[in-house]
């Protein structure tokens, strides 16, 4: 649906309590060199200079997102006019992909598909930074595709650097939880439709109960179960689903990030070779979001195979667990 994504006028009613357990910087170049890493899939250069000059000078964390999903930059690299008629279409997809950490739900995507037909990108960018979905996310000052970075330069936040101490550490997915009423809502998910689908295990629309607790076995018969126990060969089989011999993004059930770092040729599919080459995958590749730890959604492998190197059990794989030459060597 064409959820979250409402005027600017609403913007006041967004609750901020999330907001205030982030983590807190007051390095105007570290938060440049996110946005850049995040937004424009490149290393920062001198040229960059001029952000960390305007962040220094008051402009808010969320204004710099704007003008850069709205650059000239931006636009040369993810938008591809060869596309036709779905060139606006993949365009929204990286807006939703760059400016919220997610892909896009069905009703949004058309929703903003047509804004872009009618009005143009410009107009898509300024709906969704002026969404009630990005100001209950990040607010001015919150840094997207960081893992919760703040910016507090400038005496602008009073949040301290304690990190995420206000979630529940037996709650899977708790730094998702952004309004802390012990469950997952469907547009506080940052993966896919059809993962949040896998593990809503009753179906009723929200991760809660079992769903979210940390070392709760998923019922017999539920889409995670079977996943659970898939086997690394038939991974490929089971994410194919229209069985054309490649997994399209439709179908890819981990992180849009993780999808573009195995899809190596760039064109939109990933094939059983790209599939397996992911075996050489280190910590930094599949940790899409750069929090230093990998979540389940980054993972891309079988349900087992991540529980096998999550040795504490708490739902996320650190960087002393993992351990490359455990990780799968076909299939996912």
């Amino acid at each position: 649906m064409f959820r979250g994504l409402v005027f600017a006028g609403l913007l006041a009613l967004a609750p901020s309590f999330a907001l205030a357990q982030q983590p807190c910087t007051t390095d105007a170049r570290h938060v440049v060199d996110e946005l850049y890493r995040h937004m424009l899939e490149r290393s920062s250069e001198a040229g960059s200079q001029a952000w960390v000059d305007r962040l220094n000078s008051g402009t808010t964390v969320r204004e710099l997102v704007r003008q850069i999903a709205g650059s000239q930059e931006h636009m040369n690299r993810f938008y591809n006019g060869n596309e036709g008629a779905n060139a606006n279409r993949n365009a929204v997809a990286t807006f939703y992909r760059h400016i919220l950490g997610r892909q896009p739900d069905p009703g949004g995507w058309d929703a903003m598909t047509n804004l872009a037909n009618q009005r143009g990108l410009g107009a898509v960018v300024d709906q969704i930074v002026n969404s009630s979905e990005y100001s209950q996310t990040y607010g001015d000052w919150g840094v997207p595709g960081s893992g919760g970075l703040r910016y507090c330069g400038n005496g602008n936040q009073t949040a301290s650097a304690q990190g995420t101490s206000g979630t529940n550490p037996q709650m899977r997915y708790a730094d998702l939880d952004r309004n802390h009423n012990g469950q997952i809502e469907r547009n506080e998910w940052r993966g896919s439709p059809r993962q949040f689908a896998i593990h809503d295990w009753n179906n009723d629309g929200v991760l809660s109960g079992d769903e979210v607790r940390v070392g709760a076995v998923p019922p017999r018969g539920s889409l995670e179960a079977d996943d659970y126990n898939m086997s690394a060969t038939d991974r490929f089989s089971y994410l194919d689903v229209n069985n054309n011999g490649s997994i399209d993004r439709n179908e890819w059930d981990g992180s849009l990030n993780t999808f573009y770092d195995l899809d190596t040729n760039n064109d939109g599919r990933i094939t059983r070779d790209e599939l397996n080459r992911g075996r050489r995958a280190t910590f930094a590749s599949l940790d899409a979001n750069g929090d230093g730890r990998i979540s389940l959604s980054e993972w891309g492998w079988s349900h087992r195979s991540f529980d096998e190197m999550d040795t504490n059990g708490d739902g996320v794989i650190t960087r002393d667990e993992f351990r490359a030459g455990a990780v799968p060597t076909t299939g996912r």
